[in-house]
Protein backbone atom coordinates (compact mmCIF):
# COMPACT_ATOMS: atom_id res chain seq x y z
CA UNK A 1 0.00 0.00 0.00
CA UNK A 2 1.19 3.60 -0.89
CA UNK A 3 1.31 6.02 1.85
CA UNK A 4 2.58 9.68 2.79
CA UNK A 5 4.54 9.74 5.77
CA UNK A 6 6.25 12.70 7.78
CA UNK A 7 9.84 11.35 8.44
CA UNK A 8 9.99 12.14 12.50
CA UNK A 9 13.74 11.56 14.02
CA UNK A 10 16.78 12.24 12.61
CA UNK A 11 18.09 9.20 10.47
CA UNK A 12 21.40 8.05 11.36
CA UNK A 13 23.74 6.70 8.96
CA UNK A 14 24.47 3.30 10.35
CA UNK A 15 20.79 2.07 10.64
CA UNK A 16 18.58 0.31 8.25
CA UNK A 17 15.07 1.84 9.36
CA UNK A 18 13.36 5.35 9.41
CA UNK A 19 10.55 6.58 11.96
CA UNK A 20 7.68 7.92 10.68
CA UNK A 21 3.83 8.68 11.30
CA UNK A 22 1.65 8.20 8.76
CA UNK A 23 -0.71 11.34 7.44
CA UNK A 24 -3.67 8.89 7.33
CA UNK A 25 -3.22 7.87 10.56
CA UNK A 26 -5.92 9.89 13.06
CA UNK A 27 -4.63 8.81 16.24
CA UNK A 28 -0.93 10.07 15.42
CA UNK A 29 1.03 6.95 15.38
CA UNK A 30 5.05 6.37 15.31
CA UNK A 31 5.48 3.41 13.21
CA UNK A 32 9.29 1.82 12.69
CA UNK A 33 9.58 1.54 8.65
CA UNK A 34 12.99 -0.72 7.63
CA UNK A 35 14.35 0.60 4.66
CA UNK A 36 17.56 -0.27 2.79
CA UNK A 37 20.17 2.70 3.20
CA UNK A 38 17.73 5.91 4.29
CA UNK A 39 20.70 8.03 4.65
CA UNK A 40 22.30 7.41 1.40
CA UNK A 41 18.95 8.27 0.05
CA UNK A 42 19.15 11.38 2.09
CA UNK A 43 15.89 10.88 3.77
CA UNK A 44 16.05 13.61 6.28
CA UNK A 45 13.84 14.45 9.75
CA UNK A 46 10.35 16.20 8.94
CA UNK A 47 10.57 14.87 5.09
CA UNK A 48 7.33 13.66 3.54
CA UNK A 49 8.11 10.80 1.44
CA UNK A 50 5.83 8.62 -0.35
CA UNK A 51 6.36 5.08 0.86
CA UNK A 52 5.49 1.81 -1.09
CA UNK A 53 4.40 -0.35 2.54
CA UNK A 54 4.59 -4.39 2.68
CA UNK A 55 4.74 -6.54 5.74
CA UNK A 56 6.84 -9.04 6.44
CA UNK A 57 6.34 -11.61 9.71
CA UNK A 58 9.74 -12.93 11.77
CA UNK A 59 9.13 -15.98 13.28
CA UNK A 60 11.52 -16.28 16.49
CA UNK A 61 11.53 -18.47 19.45
CA UNK A 62 10.97 -16.57 23.41
CA UNK A 63 13.30 -17.94 26.12
CA UNK A 64 10.33 -20.90 26.71
CA UNK A 65 11.53 -22.36 23.37
CA UNK A 66 6.93 -20.85 22.17
CA UNK A 67 7.03 -19.34 18.92
CA UNK A 68 6.51 -15.45 19.04
CA UNK A 69 5.58 -13.05 15.89
CA UNK A 70 7.15 -10.21 15.18
CA UNK A 71 5.37 -7.62 12.24
CA UNK A 72 7.29 -5.24 10.92
CA UNK A 73 7.08 -2.42 8.25
CA UNK A 74 9.28 -2.17 5.31
CA UNK A 75 9.81 -0.28 2.41
CA UNK A 76 11.63 -0.47 -1.23
CA UNK A 77 10.55 2.81 -2.37
CA UNK A 78 10.52 6.31 -1.09
CA UNK A 79 9.72 8.94 -3.10
CA UNK A 80 9.69 12.65 -2.13
CA UNK A 81 5.69 14.17 -1.86
CA UNK A 82 4.71 16.53 -4.18
CA UNK A 83 1.30 19.14 -4.31
CA UNK A 84 0.07 16.37 -7.13
CA UNK A 85 0.75 13.47 -5.10
CA UNK A 86 -0.90 14.94 -1.75
CA UNK A 87 -4.40 14.76 -3.23
CA UNK A 88 -4.01 10.72 -4.98
CA UNK A 89 -2.52 9.28 -1.81
CA UNK A 90 -3.06 10.42 1.23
Amino acid sequence: MKLIAVIIEAVAPEVDFINVEFRSDKSGQHFQVFIEQPFLKRIRKYDECLLHIKFRSIVMKDLEGNKTYDTQLYSEMAVGVTDLMRKKYK
